[in-house]
């Protein structure tokens, strides 16, 4: 039987009993003779001898049994049963006493009231027993306040208080024990969000009024672009390229000339005149397409003397974006004739970005978050956020589409990897439960819908010299089989050399993105072609799309820092507000002070840098503007569990080992190994390395086993330890 059904049973057993003793008593005080007992001589029995120990405060007493029940139905004994526990506890005994000071019978104080009673009254007098216990209520009613309040509205709070050590950046992973199979069907099941989008008034248009409007820049002249074309054929005309500009497309940022060389002339020769054409016409930067997919002409592309800027308001306000419902359709940029460009994460399925530092990589993902949260709440997208470096996504500590916060350190990280294969396993057996081969097919048969889950890691180069080989291996698994379950991955470095993006990875990332990049090498590695370090920087940029070897240039919608700020706090602060309208009468003033004093992300996460203290700071603030209790508050924010819980990813992990397995399994070499060192007499990690052709990890991993089933004794030092089974 599983612990699971176990804790149920033994929850249904205790409102049993809860239901016999509350019963029998209330029998007993209507009717004390033992036939009238709804529970016979049983309950009648109970019942006297409960009412002669503690008289008419007996009542309190069965509710124990039942807190107990309900927190084994919700597995949080801790949580549930010691805090209201205690409170039941505390006034059971102040009723105690109260009754003992009343005028009344024997029976409704009971025994030992009666001895509490007289026990005061001789000892500080009744008044002094009636102000002792006065004292001891209000004690009680102001150290479980928060409780009172919950209860007067019948709401019973699930957010879990964490300690320091326990809060880490993604809450919902862990190393626990594997789930039991009617844990895995409840998280599938059930999603609740308290406050998505949809909650906010007129939330597109508080959005795009936050974005910059597009600037219409003056386009090249007519005048202009013919003299430059002219100039461009006979600079070519000078190395001893002949022939003519045959078409001229003039785009927000380059102007591209397709040039058809005359007969004979080769391409390779025309390519290789990019730096004596930049110098030959005082360009900053010449990009040659040599030739143009499906033309017999070279491109020859020249920066413009006014480059536009693609502000992203611009394309969110398309018809081509609006009309799209899929909430994974994002705005790429423009292409070099001027038109959006849009793509969906789904046809990619994941997307590889690389660029130098200033190149736009980072303005391009965040042009990429802004656009999901523009269509999507956190019941349709979830992300998950990594970043080593910790300054570029920490902006969106704030939102609650965050399935953690912001996570900056390797191991964490490792964790929440592993966590998204777990995920993808667990959603791979509900589909095939449900009958339906991906997730938009579950999401059309079922009513409660999957949210997809975004990965983005803004450096990809640090987290791989920290985890390399882990952190790869999960990445190209989740890579090959996560796209049917709607976890799709985004992955960024400044450093795109062939030690960071592996032939491995760009093998299952063939949607690629590059910005401009150092030098012909880096630009190699990433797009399997030169050109990208001929790139102009700021949003400049190659695309490869899906299903789709040869990249196009396009150039990348711009998004200030303070205007995705503003976009976190227009979520976030409606969102907070939500949460506290249950706490706090003045929550919307609240959230409007938190917004004012940046302190978002701090009640996302307290152990963001100096966060424990601007809470702190903030709290006193807020009691000193608007009256409210300091200590509640930061109470208020030890309890609260930000982000809305995605069940399936909450799924205790399997704690397996670097090789795959599971901890606490025998290894599946357990066998063999114990019949090589029976047979060699001797057993040590370097043996089993050698006879079984592992690694040093599994080898002594296997030698602990072995020591655990009473094969070999314990560790010798340097000597190999003793074998005490024979052959």
């Amino acid at each position: 039987m599983g612990d699971e059904k176990k804790r149920r049973i033994n929850g249904f057993l205790l409102l049993f009993l809860f239901v016999i003793i509350f019963l029998s008593l209330i029998s007993f005080f209507i009717h004390p003779i033992p036939t009238k007992n709804i529970f016979g001589l049983t309950g009648y029995y109970l019942s006297k001898l409960l009412f002669h120990s503690f008289g008419l405060s007996t009542f309190i007493l069965p509710f124990l049994l039942l807190l107990a029940s309900i927190s084994l139905f919700k597995n949080d004994v801790k949580k549930f049963f010691y805090k209201y526990g205690a409170f039941t506890v505390g006034l059971f005994i102040v009723l105690l006493l109260s009754i003992s000071l009343l005028p009344v019978g024997y029976m409704k104080k009971g025994y030992l009231g009666k001895i509490a009673g007289s026990f005061l009254v001789s000892k500080i007098g009744i008044y002094g027993s009636i102000i002792l216990i006065a004292f001891l209520f209000f004690i009680l009613i102001y150290s479980f306040s928060h409780l009172v309040f919950h209860i007067t509205i019948m709401h019973i709070p699930s957010r879990k208080k964490l300690k320091k050590q326990e809060r880490i950046p993604l809450a919902t992973l862990g190393t626990r024990n594997v789930p039991t199979k009617n844990k895995v069907s409840q998280g599938l099941q059930k999603r609740q969000f308290s406050h998505p989008i949809s909650s906010i008034n007129n939330y597109s248009d508080k959005f795009l009024k936050i974005l910059t409007e597009p600037i219409q820049e003056g386009k090249e002249g007519r005048r202009y672009l013919k003299e430059l074309s002219f100039r461009v054929e006979e600079k070519l005309k000078d190395f001893g390229v002949n022939g003519r500009v045959v078409n001229t497309i003039v785009g927000p940022v380059i102007t591209r000339f397709e040039y058809k060389p005359s007969p004979g002339i080769k391409i390779s020769k025309i390519e290789a005149l990019a730096d004596d054409l930049a110098m030959a016409l005082r360009a900053e930067k010449i990009r040659i397409l040599a030739p143009i997919p499906g033309k017999e002409v070279v491109g020859i592309e020249i920066p413009n003397r006014n480059r536009e800027i693609v502000f992203l308001k611009e394309l969110l306000t398309t018809e081509t974006f609006l009309s799209n419902n899929s909430p994974l359709f994002i705005p790429v940029g423009k292409d070099i004739t001027g038109e959006p460009y849009f793509a969906d994460i789904w046809d990619m399925p994941h997307l590889l970005v690389a660029g130098a530092t200033g190149s736009g990589k980072s303005v391009f993902l965040n042009a990429m978050i802004a656009s999901i949260l523009y269509k999507a709440g956190p019941e349709r997208v979830r992300f998950i956020m990594i970043d080593p470096k910790r300054i570029e996504l920490s902006i969106y500590n704030g939102i609650p589409h965050l399935l953690g916060s912001v996570i900056t350190e390797a191991d964490t990280a490792m964790r929440a990897l592993k966590q998204a294969l777990h995920c993808m396993e667990e959603r791979y057996k509900e589909f095939a439960k449900i009958g339906v081969r991906d997730i938009k097919g579950y999401n059309e048969k079922q009513k409660e819908k999957m949210a997809y889950i975004i990965f983005v890691i803004d450096e990809l180069a640090d987290l791989l010299l920290s985890k390399g080989r882990e952190v790869e291996s999960a990445l190209i698994r989740l890579a090959q089989m996560a796209r049917a379950v709607g976890i799709h991955l985004v992955l960024a470095t400044q450093r795109p050399s062939v030690d960071v993006i592996t032939g491995l990875i760009k093998a299952n990332f063939p949607s690629r993105i590059s910005f401009q990049v150092a030098s012909r090498n880096d630009a190699k590695t990433i797009m399997d072609n030169t050109g990208a370090e001929k790139l102009l920087g700021r949003g400049d940029m190659l695309f490869i799309p899906p299903k789709s070897g040869s990249p196009i240039r396009l150039h990348g919608p711009y998004i200030s820092t303070e205007e995705t700020k503003k976009i976190v706090y227009l979520i976030g602060g409606k969102y907070i507000e939500g949460l506290m309208k249950h706490n706090f009468k003045r929550s919307d003033e609240i959230a409007k002070l938190i917004i004012e004093e940046d302190v978002l992300d701090a009640i996302a996460n307290p152990l963001v840098p100096a966060g424990e203290e601007r809470l702190e700071n903030f709290a006193r603030f807020l009691e000193r503007e608007i009256g409210v209790s300091a200590n509640e508050f930061k109470r208020f924010v030890e309890e609260l569990e930000y982000y809305p819980p995605l069940l399936e990813f909450d799924m205790p992990l399997p704690v397996t080992t670097e090789e795959g397995y599971l901890e606490g399994e025998w290894d599946e070499l357990f066998e063999e190994a114990k019949r090589i060192v029976i047979r060699h007499g001797t057993a040590s990690a370097s043996l089993l390395q050698r006879k079984l052709k592992i690694g040093f990890a599994r080898a002594g991993r296997l030698i602990d086993q072995l020591e655990k089933a009473g094969i070999v004794g314990p560790f010798k030092g340097s000597k190999s330890r003793d074998v005490l089974i024979k052959e």
